[in-house]
Order: structure tokens, then sequence, then C-alpha cells
């Protein structure tokens, strides 16, 4: 005879990206399990597995919720809020001021109340000239690993080409499916600077789960602040 499945409360927020709305769950035991393995093991690529299988699990509603469809910072935010009602809201952070590395003090945070920063400015929208106009798609779970690498002219064009949804041409629209990803890199070797530098600014002023943190050094009587950034800097 089959047992009876424990119920779970469900919660209520909005993805940072779409405005819409998704029910939620608390980690089960189990997928709790699997979380806390990945994290022992300190391996970024079974961290996002990990993160990925626990929100497929944990997002009830809508039944067409699909994790790799979600923006990076959208999974990151989900997370917490899973987290915060699974675990507790309160996590205790050991911080180090960054300008004094003797002085180090135990700081707790609201995790649920940890919010996506969206610039005002931001679109994902660029106008690349008078007829032609760039569409562009947040980095995914599949960034977890490395990050959004700006850092060489080769990695910049790698991770553009992996972010374009569409490229609009006065009415016609040529979407990422119906691209290869020469032919994409290709199109983007091909803009000028300042073109190129109007795509760059889309990853500098995206949308950011992000909280700072402003304390006191009582060994030198000086305030410092920290950034956390990311799902890793709260996993």
């Amino acid at each position: 005879m089959a047992l009876p499945a424990p119920n779970r409360p469900e919660y209520t927020t909005t993805i940072p990206s779409s405005g819409k709305k998704v029910k939620y769950q608390p980690f089960s035991v189990k997928e709790e399990k699997i979380l806390v393995l990945a994290a022992e093991a300190q391996d970024n690529i079974e961290i996002a597995n990990a993160v990925t299988k626990t929100l497929s699990n944990c997002i009830v509603s809508p039944q067409d919720f699909n994790v790799d469809e979600l923006a990076l910072f959208d999974i990151e935010f989900l997370f917490l809020k899973c987290r915060a009602k699974s675990v507790g809201e309160k996590v205790t952070l050991r911080v180090t001021d960054p300008d004094d590395e003797t002085f180090t003090v135990d700081h707790s945070i609201n995790v649920d109340k940890i919010t996506v920063d969206k610039p005002k400015n931001h679109t994902d929208l660029i106008q690349i000239s008078d007829d032609i106009q760039l569409k562009m798609k947040y980095p995914d779970i599949t960034f977890f690993a490395n990050g959004v690498d700006l850092n060489t002219m080769a990695s910049t064009v790698d991770v553009i080409a992996k972010c374009v949804s569409a490229i609009v041409h006065d009415d016609e629209v040529y979407n990422r499916a119906d691209m290869t990803d020469s032919e994409i890199e290709e199109w983007i070797e091909s803009l000028s600077t300042a073109q190129y530098n109007k795509v760059i600014e889309f990853f500098l002023t995206m949308p950011r789960l992000r909280h700072t943190i402003t304390l006191k050094n009582t060994n030198t009587g000086n305030n410092f602040s920290i950034t956390l950034e990311g799902l890793a800097d709260f996993f």
C-alpha cells in the first residue's frame, strides 16, 4: 500500500525578468541532501545541476515551468526564495574587511529580503543602426560555472553569440534558431567599435542578484562595505 504523500506549503513570488507569478514549495529532505552534496563537492557544474533539479521540483505552478529558459538572476532569486522557506530566512556569513584582513566578523542577513537590482535604463533591445536592432536574452544556468566572461575579445564574442535572441532588420526577423553559431559570431565581429560597445553595455547593466553589507571595523573604527553577488555568494 502506497504511503500518503506529505503536503508541503505553497508560496507565491514573481519572476524578476518577466513579472510572471509562480508558486513554489520549500525543499524536501531529498532535495536538501542533493544541495548539500553539491556544496561539499565544491564543483560549480554539480551545484548548477543541483539547483536546476531542485527548482524544477519546487516550482509547482505554472505547469510548463522550465528552469532552462530562465535568466541566471531569475534562478538565483527563486533559489533564495525556496531556501528561505526551507531552512530559514537568516544566513550567517563570515565577513572580512577587504582593507584589513585581520578583522573578521559574523554577520546575519535575511535572504528572503534580497532582491534583483534592475537598472532603470537597461534594455534587451539594442539599436545597432537605423534599420537594425539586436534582441538579446539573458545568460542562463549554463553560465553559472564560468560566469559572464568579458575579459578577452574571444570570450566576449562567445558570450554575446550565446545570448543573441534575434536580429531585426526593418520588418524581417532573424531568430536564433535560424542562424548558425559561426554566422552569429561573424556578424558580431563585423560590428563597428561603437556598435559593439552598445552590446557590451547590455551585460554591464543587466539585472543582478546583489546585496551590499556595510559594517564597522571595531579595530580601526572605519566602516567598510562588501557586495554579495550571484548564487555562489549565498549557496
